[in-house]
């Protein structure tokens, strides 16, 4: 018997050696395609590149602060005439040390390279994440070009940041249903982090403390004849919870802070869209939820909310199937990763829902709100194809083992060719290259050398006050405001409140913001 089963245990530790290796040469094979494309972005991009084609006006409002920061003013756009809190906070903090190395010019390379990297450790993550729950992650291969192509994802802004917690969220939620007693905590920070992130991203928490509640109160009514408050009891018990405290006492403190330091609990930049909306409201026919609602719908970037709708419903059936019949390990391995996949939906439905009720869509379509949503789509082939798997071997295999591995097989194989012909590894580097010879510069660039002239013929004392301040706030060696008060105080929020009429860009309408704040050159 010994002896018999001594070859099956060498080739059973002989297979697990393999496929440990290939899966780091896997993982090594993610952030090697992440340093290559940074490298060659930046080999290929001058500064003109990096101002006009991959990084937006408003990554300058990060980049800007975060100088101001390194240089201990504080969390100030225009060199501490206002304080402002208009940024997502973790994506501030990741960029902020870059200038207490390098001079502007040199920092935004840096920060480049930096992006590109963190979204590949967001890639590495959730790959670890499908190996720990026993999906087929060499399915993902095919999945990297279509995260490198979406260009929202290095834009400068905190979509980067984003995918990396959330690349922390999918593990911690496997290495949590592996063993809850011990990554409990592990969970409850990504959970208080995320709010950090943005504000919206409280929804996948919440979603997710909804389905593991689900859970852990179906496993309660089938194990044992437990009374309706024993189960209760189950339920609130703290590694069920985790995210929801986690994301609560994230959400609290974050709240606190910006209340205390910055005299308004949100981002002062959503307050100005919020107002901006509601202005032009008034100003025409009144704020309609019908026609709001038509007209996001009718975006470009909106035609796939019906797809995330219907996806939300299919994990929730998915759910609740598996926690009444989950048996095994495995099970529920699958279960937590289908509850992932549920919270992405969820925070994406909860940016679309704030969208839609609280401003112009022209105010709210911006890509890199919606990173969620970019990851659901790299992960639904592989999700789908796991759990054909899962139903092939619950149904078939115990009536024939043969036909339900074939059965695998194929789907495994079917959905590899899929992604194979989707996926071009050479698109994002086609993509370098046709922006680096891009000869059509936009309003950035002029905005670039506009401060440059300014730099040289104003006096010393002047303060700048401009729209779209970004790329003339961070290379102007002058304070500037932000006259659209996106990265300015509340103060100065609240002024643009009391005179509406400057959003028409009226001079009269300019004045009292003018005077307020001490501008000396428009």
């Amino acid at each position: 018997m010994l002896n018999a089963a001594a070859p099956n245990n060498s080739r059973c530790a002989r297979s697990a050696r393999l496929h440990r290796t290939l899966f780091a040469l896997f993982i090594g094979g993610v952030l090697a395609y992440g340093v290559g494309f940074a490298w060659y972005m930046l080999v290929r991009f001058d500064l003109v590149n990096l101002i006009i084609d991959v990084n937006g006006d408003d990554s300058f409002y990060y980049f800007n602060i975060a100088s101001n920061l390194a240089a201990g003013r504080f969390s100030t756009f225009d060199g501490g005439i206002t304080l402002t809190n208009g940024y997502h906070p973790l994506w501030m903090l990741f960029i902020t040390p870059f200038y207490w190395i390098f001079d502007k010019e040199v920092a935004l390379f840096g920060i480049k390279a930096f992006e590109i990297m963190l979204i590949s450790a967001g890639v590495a993550l959730v790959v670890i994440a499908t190996r720990l729950a026993r999906l087929p992650w060499i399915l993902l291969f095919a999945v990297l070009p279509s995260l490198y192509c979406n260009t929202a994802l290095f834009w400068g802004m905190e979509a980067a940041a984003a995918l990396f917690m959330l690349g922390l969220f999918f593990l911690n939620s496997c290495l949590y249903a592996q063993n809850s007693a011990r990554w409990k905590w592990s969970l409850a920070a990504v959970a208080f982090a995320q709010p950090w992130v943005r504000l919206e991203y409280v929804a996948i928490s919440l979603a997710t403390t909804a389905a593991l509640c689900l859970i852990k109160w179906s496993r309660q009514k089938r194990s044992s004849t437990a009374s309706w408050e024993e189960s209760v009891g189950s339920i609130s018990a703290f590694p069920a919870v985790a995210p929801l405290l986690g994301a609560c006492a994230g959400i609290l403190v974050y709240f606190a802070y910006n209340g205390l330091v910055f005299g308004g609990i949100v981002p002062v930049s959503g307050a100005v869209k919020r107002s901006l909306s509601q202005y032009n409201w008034e100003q025409g026919s009144g704020y309609s939820l019908t026609q709001n609602f038509l007209a996001v719908l009718q975006s470009d970037f909106f035609d796939a909310e019906i797809w995330v709708a219907m996806e939300v419903c299919v994990y929730v059936l998915l759910v609740w199937w598996l926690a009444r019949h989950s048996r095994s390990r495995q099970d529920r391995l699958l279960l937590t990763f289908l509850v992932c996949m549920f919270g992405l939906a969820a925070g994406h439905l909860a940016k679309f829902a704030q969208i839609v009720l609280t401003m112009l869509p022209v105010y709210g379509i911006y890509q890199w709100y919606f990173v969620p949503a970019f990851l659901m789509m790299a992960l639904i082939v592989p999700v789908r194809c796991y759990v054909a798997i899962y139903f092939i071997r619950r149904f078939i295999e115990p009536r024939s083992s043969r036909a339900a591995r074939l059965l695998n097989l194929g789907s495994v194989a079917t959905c590899a060719v899929f992604l194979l012909m989707e996926a071009d590894f050479t698109k994002p580097f086609r993509y370098v290259d046709l922006t680096s010879e891009n000869t059509d510069k936009e309003w950035e660039i002029t905005s670039y050398m506009g401060a440059q002239i300014m730099n040289r013929i104003l006096p010393e004392g002047t303060i700048i006050g401009s729209w779209d301040a970004g790329v003339i706030g961070y290379f102007s060696r002058f304070p500037v405001v932000g006259l659209d008060g996106l990265v300015n105080s509340y103060d100065y929020f609240r002024t643009m409140e009391r005179n509406r009429s400057r959003y028409y860009y009226r001079k009269d309408g300019l004045k009292p913001a003018h005077q307020e704040f001490g501008i000396t050159f428009l």
